[in-house]
């Protein structure tokens, strides 16, 4: 089949009509690479065994993945245990394992994205990559196809790599094992022509149904009316052959790897002494501050593995009131945290995690002021964080406004960073844990009344007039008049 298809310029090269509008976006082009073997080389077995892959479908055990050696005694995907053990005597038998799939997926994706930042992993067992604009960055398509099968190779999977114009087709034609290359859209339907609708994964009345009217290959139902084709098959075939041809667009979704740091330093013999093996950690800490730079990212916490011979690793962590990137900030605290937790045992290397990244947002600092606000903010936190790691995470605490008017509930301790803050009139931030009476005399008014009449749906209604007064001692207070009952003066809060 392979055969049928046009010989391509390995380089993609644009002909002379296509010249004219070298300066516009290139032409999209997709390569699939499908791991036919997927199954058995995610369990890190040697496929040339013979050995198979078990799946348990409707409460019976089958073979779902088997490798060249057991397909070339007889045995196929779907058989029984029974009667593949009996063709293959030798026929080692594994339990698939989809959670090893898709981990081996990401690794592989991660890979793509060393050639394409537009990968996707919407399609079973295959990477579609988009390579339309990067062809340039690798010197062609064969150049990059071939790094890209070498990548693959290295790490454990053998890939069947197509290329074509669209996703649709470079999947139909990696999933058959064709390793072929279509450049322009205008080729498609004489590429793939020949290929049989078997390829095309429809249900089995609707093959059956085609196939007693004679069509076998896509080149036949290209030649049928399309009216008649929606009429007699659904417009889901219409939909499949549009895609494969790029007439309909097909939604995918990008491949995304978050980024996380990982280094280590392995120590010269057994150390005891700060000062000895810190060296290592500046090291890891000055490569983790550049892996964020160049991301344009911070750190919401890193871990400090200590490694010993013979014992669990001793993990120190710390984590940052906001993102931070700053290798001296992360040392001064993690000396800190090492010099006040003794160790266990001696040191014989170190390893600096990191895998809490978001995007990096610059400080916004004011023109004329006297000294800059994004270091002056930078300072202050420099200091919580110092706080909050010789304290604890929850030593802190930042107040905010909860959406409640009654006094006792409008304040909560350990309020997210990020949450909105809301305009409130001025409140005290020393409330009385409970109010006490006053007499009238005993203070003056300086407000009006700030009128509060809330908490009647859950049973704890609050009915006052809130003023600010002042004492003969001249402290600032916070005080109440109820609305009901005795309707006495009330001292609720002091103002500092």
């Amino acid at each position: 089949m392979a055969a049928t298809a046009l010989a391509l310029n390995p380089q993609l090269a644009p002909g002379p009509a296509a010249s004219a509008g070298a300066s516009k976006s290139p032409a999209k082009l997709w390569l699939c690479a499908y791991f036919p073997a997927l199954a058995l080389e995610a369990l890190k077995i040697d496929t040339a065994q013979a050995v198979a892959a078990l799946e348990t479908s409707k409460g019976r055990p089958g073979l779902y993945a088997v490798s060249a050696a057991a397909r070339q005694a007889g045995v196929e995907p779907g058989m029984s245990q029974g009667a593949a053990q009996a063709l293959c005597p030798a026929l080692s038998l594994l339990p698939r394992d989809p959670q090893a799939e898709k981990t081996a997926l990401q690794q592989l994706a991660g890979i793509g994205l060393n050639f394409s930042p537009w990968v996707s992993l919407d399609r079973p067992n295959c990477l579609l990559i988009e390579i339309g604009s990067c062809l340039k960055l690798f010197g062609g398509s064969d150049r990059l196809k071939q790094d890209l099968r070498d990548a693959c190779l290295a790490a454990g999977y053998s890939p069947v790599i197509a290329i074509a114009p669209t996703a649709p087709a470079a999947e139909l034609l990696a999933g058959l094992g064709l390793d072929m290359q279509i450049g322009a859209r205008a080729e498609l339907r004489s590429a793939l022509g020949p290929l049989p609708i078997a390829a095309l994964a429809l249900d089995g009345k609707t093959l059956d149904r085609l196939g007693n009217a004679g069509v076998r290959y896509l080149v036949d139902l290209w030649r049928l009316p399309r009216d008649g084709l929606a009429r007699r098959y659904g417009s889901g075939l219409l939909q499949r052959l549009d895609g494969l041809l790029g007439l309909q667009p097909t939604a995918l979704n990008a491949f995304h790897n978050p980024p996380a740091f990982a280094a280590s330093r392995e120590l010269p013999t057994e150390l005891t002494r700060l000062e000895h093996f810190f060296p290592a950690i500046a090291q890891l800490a000055a490569a983790w501050a550049e892996f964020l730079k160049q991301r344009d990212a911070v750190a919401l916490a890193v871990a400090l593995d200590l490694h010993h011979y013979r014992r669990p690793p001793t993990r120190l962590k710390l984590s940052f009131r906001h993102g931070n990137r700053d290798a001296d900030h992360c040392l001064a605290l993690l000396r800190e945290k090492l010099e006040r937790n003794p160790l266990p045992a001696p040191v014989i290397g170190v390893e600096l995690l990191s895998d809490e990244i978001a995007p990096y947002q610059p400080a916004a600092c004011s023109l004329f002021a006297d000294e800059p606000a994004a270091e002056t903010d930078s300072e202050w936190q420099a200091t919580l964080d110092q706080l909050q790691n010789r304290l604890g995470h929850h030593a802190l605490q930042r107040f905010a406004v909860a959406a409640d008017h009654r006094p006792e509930r409008t304040h909560q301790g350990n309020a997210a960073e990020t949450e909105t803050r809301t305009a409130v009139p001025p409140r005290p931030l020393w409330l009385l844990p409970a109010p006490e009476p006053l007499s009238g005399d005993s203070f003056t008014l300086l407000s009006p009344a700030e009128r509060i009449e809330s908490g009647w749906w859950d049973n704890q209604a609050v009915r006052r007039d809130y003023f600010i007064g002042q004492d003969r001692l001249g402290r600032k207070l916070w005080l109440f008049r109820e609305l009901s009952g005795d309707r006495g003066w009330y001292l609720h809060g002091l103002f500092g």
